[in-house]
């Protein structure tokens, strides 16, 4: 095999690992960029709102609890009932489900929970209805002191209420985010899927010009120089998912901030609404005594009496447009990168063909004029 013809299947070669490489650079890293949105888009529409809305939920229901306990406590029950408030945080907790149900991220499990949560939402209604009819009847008694703390026990069950299943489903829906943000597409480690082969390429393109200028005494060839800028310039742009990936993990980990703070403050406000309810119990039974209460009255033991170091307020208000805002925000196709990593990886494919493409031209001509010379 002639010295003519070695280079020439070199240069072909060279021309052929550069059109593939260039769309194996295209492929993964356009791939890179599909996957790293759609995790984000899953991140902010579906799995962060759940989180936190399991959070206002929770934060509802027990304000609710405690607009009725204290309507009970200072007698408003027998003009008004539960109070206005009690409605109005009841239909919000409701909401607050229904939403949860929509972007649920745990999968059945998390469906069961929420499904259980439902049907114990109407029985805990029930019970404070059945109070205030006791209260708009008889002024209160034993039984409206029962109706409230079967209402309670309904709440506050430590593995079996209400709260404590929001707090599972709250739980269930964290692992499912903690999950989408540390692994898949937003693993860090994925950008190994699109660097090596770009580092390949440029490696490649680096070792195609130093043949050229050895073989051909060219110091520079500017397709191929210009190719290995738009190489370095695609890697910039792609690697600018590691900034998409940081901020997607920083924005859940300040939702998460929120919520163990507004669950911080739903612990203490509900602490506050059950020394509160022992108040209103004992008020309740204490006419008739331990005849009248029966077994209200040893069910009280378990009941607070101690009232909360510092009185609770309302969890503060959460800006949910800030929280599900710029930190997961997916990218468009409108900008760098969806415009960006085809053009370049298309062209580095077409600047490759073109560098070479002469080179390829004139060990053509050559071969085919030493087969016509005798």
């Amino acid at each position: 095999m002639t010295a003519t013809s070695t280079t020439r299947q070199t240069l072909w070669w060279l021309r052929l690992g550069l059109v593939a490489g260039s769309v194996l650079v295209l492929g993964t890293a356009l791939v890179t960029f599909l996957g790293v949105r759609a995790s984000i888009a899953e991140v902010r529409e579906r799995t962060a709102p759940a989180v936190l809305e399991v959070s206002l939920a929770k934060g509802a229901i027990v304000a609710a609890h405690g607009a009725a306990v204290a309507a009970f406590q200072g007698g408003q029950a027998t003009l008004t009932g539960p109070s206005e408030q009690y409605e109005d945080e009841i239909a919000l907790a409701s909401q607050q489900l229904a939403r949860v149900a929509e972007h649920n991220a745990a999968g059945d499990a998390g469906s069961r929970t929420l499904r259980l949560i439902e049907g114990l939402l109407p029985a805990y209604n029930g019970f404070i209805g059945q109070a205030d009819a006791h209260f708009r009847q008889n002024g209160g008694g034993p039984l409206a002191a029962s109706n409230l703390l079967s209402a309670s026990d309904l709440l506050t069950a430590p593995e079996n209420g209400i709260l404590a299943r929001l707090d599972t489903l709250e739980a269930a829906q964290r692992t499912a985010l903690d999950d989408q943000l540390g692994a898949n597409w937003l693993d860090p480690a994925i950008t190994l899927l699109w660097a090596l082969p770009l580092v390949v390429l440029l490696g490649t393109l680096a070792w195609t010009q130093r043949f050229l200028a050895r073989r051909f005494r060219r110091t520079v060839n500017t397709a191929l120089l210009a190719a290995t800028a738009a190489c370095v310039l695609l890697g910039t742009g792609t690697a600018l998912l590691l900034g998409l990936q940081s901020d997607a993990r920083h924005s859940g980990a300040a939702l998460e901030r929120v919520v163990d703070t507004r669950s911080a403050a739903t612990t203490a406000a509900a602490a506050g609404v059950q020394w509160t309810l022992a108040q209103v119990l004992v008020a309740q039974c204490r006419p008739g005594g331990a005849a009248a209460c029966g077994d209200t009255v040893a069910a009280l033991a378990a009941v607070t009496t101690v009232p909360p170091a510092v009185p609770a307020g309302p969890p503060e208000e959460v800006d949910e447009a800030a929280l599900l805002g710029p930190g997961l925000t997916e990218p468009g196709w409108n900008g760098l990168l969806g415009y960006g990593i085809p053009v370049l990886a298309a062209g580095i494919g077409v600047l490759a063909v073109t560098g070479l493409q002469p080179r390829l031209d004139e060990y053509r001509f050559r071969a085919t004029r030493g087969r016509r010379e005798p």
